[in-house]
């Protein structure tokens, strides 16, 4: 079985670093909800009160994680106590603090949103004083994704030194670990000698290719290149 020459013919090297940005909306939070959280819903009594609340989440997702690139969210929901709610507010602990409209059907104003996990603490009182919190996190996530391009030069010859005749593609592979590829892409286009490789979150990505002759033989890895993508 023939392989192409890898080292010296299928090169590939990382040219340029390229970033397209991915902002947010404007017009509210675009928010994804994953994992079930660990938020909480407790209840707190005032000493000599009777009474109880509950505080529930509507929107964007009740009870879970979101996730988000905008730089702020609007959390709604709604605050039942036997007495009357009097007072409903929210605290990011990554700062900022504010009232909602609204008591027994609340909303809050745009809270804005740090870089990672935002912890935000919605507090009900109600007129016999006591009060109960929900905590929601939000994590804002970078809205940027990253591009790199990838370059090589088409193998000529097999690893035997005979010519190459019947190239017919490339396969790039390329993942988060050195030497461990998740992803791959497939060009069935012998005359493609770059690529641009998008969707990349930030970190170090690490990619190799091989060549494919028209019966499928295939070529070893080229040398591995990483690069970080901010």
């Amino acid at each position: 079985m023939k392989y192409y020459t890898v080292t010296h013919y299928v090169l590939i090297t990382i040219c340029t670093l390229i970033l397209s940005a991915c902002s947010g909306s404007g017009s509210g939070p675009q928010v994804e909800t994953n994992n079930v959280a660990a938020a909480d819903d407790s209840t707190g009594t005032a000493d000599g009160s009777p009474g109880t609340i509950s505080i529930s989440l509507t929107s964007p997702a009740s009870g879970e994680n979101m996730e988000t690139p905008d730089e702020s969210v609007i959390l709604e929901g709604t605050a039942e106590s036997s007495y009357e709610i009097v007072s409903v507010s929210w605290a990011n602990d990554r700062g900022g603090e504010g009232e909602t409209s609204g008591t027994d059907s609340w909303k809050t104003g745009g809270i804005p949103l740090e870089m990672g996990d935002n912890s935000i603490t919605i507090t009900a009182e109600d007129s016999a004083g006591t009060t109960a919190t929900r905590t929601v996190v939000v994590n804002r996530e970078s809205g940027d994704a990253g591009s790199v391009t990838l370059a090589w030069k088409a193998p000529s010859n097999r690893a035997d030194g005979s010519p190459l005749t019947d190239l017919a593609g490339y396969r790039i592979q390329y993942g988060r670990l050195s030497e461990t590829y998740d992803y791959e892409i497939e060009i069935d286009n012998p005359t493609v000698d770059s690529y641009v490789v998008d969707g990349l979150d930030s970190g170090t990505w690490y990619f190799a290719a091989t060549a494919y002759d028209s019966g499928g033989i295939e070529s070893v890895f080229t040398d591995e290149v990483s690069t970080d993508v901010p």
